[in-house]
Formats: structure tokens, C-alpha cells, sequence
């Protein structure tokens, strides 16, 4: 695995959610909704068309579960006529987003951060944390990011890791811009996913050596 793309993916993402928790979160928020571009249907089409394709509309963990479990018979039965990388990639994906999301579940009870959309809606920005909403860290930025980020760092080709990233980025860009999230909600998920790589990295070394 790409070790040195999942400490980048980190560092950014660490850096842009620190800038999001210092002040940069609600002006982005109230800008996007200012300019008119909010809810664009680029976004909401094509994000609703990618959650329907993976599965999140039918259970949200679909997706890591049919990782987990391909990987696992692949390597199990190694004589199956598959791709030598493709079961500890696909075990590695599942196994970083089923961790992903079930960090990002707990987050969001521990905060309780309301959504952009819930605080638009009625005006009162006076409590924004521990008020009994869902916004951080993206439900989305860890299904995404989970999924997608240890197959881009396993990846060779440069186009299909580039592939691989575009997907994610595109969805946490999506998010906000419908209102349903932060900057700093997608980049906790982000940070999240790309810790939890960087460690499938070292479990997984023997099957998926690091680059």
C-alpha cells in the first residue's frame, strides 16, 4: 500500500478540519448558500446515484460486508481465478470502512453537532454542538473514504488511483454543498479513514507490501 499518499491524505485532511473547527466551517456554509450554487443537482443526482449503486440505500454497512467477505474467501482459496492483489484489497477496503463507519456513529452521538441545513432552517445558530444532531463526522466522508481510499493506495495505475480519490472527493464536495455537512465534518471523516488505512498497511504488509 501507498503509505505515503494515506500520510498526506492525513495531513490535509487533518489541516483542513482544524480550519474548519477555527472559524472557516459556518462563512463557507452561509457562502455556499449565499451564491446560489447550493443543492446543485450535479450534486444531488449524482450523489444518489452513486449511494444506489453501492448499496447505502438498502444498508448502510452492504458495501464493507461483501469487501470483508470476498476478501476473505479469496484468500482462503487462493486457487479461485482472481487477481493476485484483488483479495487483500478488497479485504483491506472493507475492513477500513466497516472501522470508519462505526467511528463516525460514534462520534456523532459523542457531539451531537447539528447539520448546516437543521441550522438554516430555523435560524438559531446559538448551539451548534451537543444538541442532539448528526453532522460530526460525514456519515458519507467515512462510507467513501473508507471504501475508496485503501483501493486508491493499493492501486498502481496512476489514472485508476487518481479514479479511486476522485469518487470520495467528490462526495464530501457534494455534502456540503447540500447543506449536510461541514468542512471540518468530511475532513474528520477523511482523517479517520486514512488513519485507519495506514494501519490495514501494517496488518495487512504480508499480502499487500508497502510502497
Amino acid at each position: 500500500m501507498n503509505r505515503r499518499l494515506l500520510l498526506w491524505t492525513a495531513a490535509i485532511a487533518a489541516a483542513l478540519m482544524l480550519i474548519g473547527l477555527a472559524g472557516l466551517d459556518v462563512p463557507l456554509a452561509r457562502a455556499i448558500r449565499a451564491s446560489g450554487l447550493e443543492n446543485a443537482a450535479i450534486f444531488r443526482v449524482g450523489l444518489d446515484a452513486l449511494d444506489t449503486a453501492l448499496g447505502v440505500h438498502v444498508w448502510f454497512w452492504l458495501a464493507g460486508t461483501v469487501c470483508i467477505a470476498a476478501g476473505a474467501i479469496g484468500l482462503l482459496w487462493p486457487y479461485l481465478p482472481l487477481p493476485r492483489r484483488l483479495p487483500p484489497a478488497l479485504l483491506a477496503a472493507g475492513l477500513v470502512q466497516v472501522a470508519t463507519i462505526a467511528t463516525m456513529i460514534q462520534g456523532k452521538n459523542a457531539f451531537g453537532r447539528m447539520r448546516p441545513i437543521a441550522l438554516f432552517e430555523s435560524g438559531d445558530w446559538s448551539r451548534i454542538w451537543f444538541a442532539g444532531g448528526g453532522s460530526f463526522p460525514s456519515g458519507h466522508g467515512a462510507f467513501y473514504f473508507g471504501l475508496f481510499l485503501p483501493l486508491a493506495a493499493i492501486a498502481r495505475p496512476l489514472w485508476l488511483r487518481a479514479t479511486l480519490l476522485a469518487i470520495p472527493i467528490y462526495v464530501v464536495i457534494a455534502r456540503i454543498d447540500l447543506a449536510r455537512h461541514f468542512l471540518s465534518d468530511v475532513m474528520a471523516s477523511t482523517l479517520i479513514a486514512a488513519l485507519y488505512a495506514l494501519a490495514a498497511s501494517f496488518v495487512l504488509r504480508r499480502w499487500l507490501p508497502p510502497r
